[in-house]
């Protein structure tokens, strides 16, 4: 599995530089949204706020492949954090940076939907 982890280093490796570089060629500009019609204000707020979700992914993505390129250098790459049993290999294919296996991605996701689901409601039908 040592080989393949090494080939999976050079794809977080390339991937890291390829985000990188993405970034420092972006422009992210702010327009000055007060002028215009009500649908070119919604359109540029509209780009606004994708470019921000955007740059955010980016982030993320550039912070776990940090993440799983300290792992392989610590010795702990492939090993789900949680439970601590090895991550199958298609998976790392997949996705490189990820860092639990199927079984506690999923466990995670189920409870992140119920507390999601548990989060009262502001809006009280009482009221109305």
């Amino acid at each position: 599995m040592e080989n393949n982890f090494i080939a999976l280093k050079k794809v977080l490796i390339k991937r890291r530089a390829k985000l990188l570089s993405a970034q420092k060629t972006k422009r992210y500009v702010r327009r000055d949204n007060r002028h215009g019609d009500d649908m070119d204000q919604a359109d540029s707020a509209y780009e606004q706020e994708m470019s921000y979700i955007f740059r955010g992914r980016e982030s993320d993505e550039i912070k776990a492949i940090n993440e799983a390129l300290d792992r392989i250098n610590k010795g702990t790459y492939g090993r789900c954090d949680r439970c601590g049993e090895m991550i199958g290999i298609k998976r790392l294919e997949a996705r490189p940076f990820v860092k639990y296996c199927v079984d506690c991605q999923e466990d995670i996701e189920k409870k992140r939907e119920l507390e999601t689901a548990m989060v009262p409601s502001s809006w009280d039908e009482s009221e109305y």
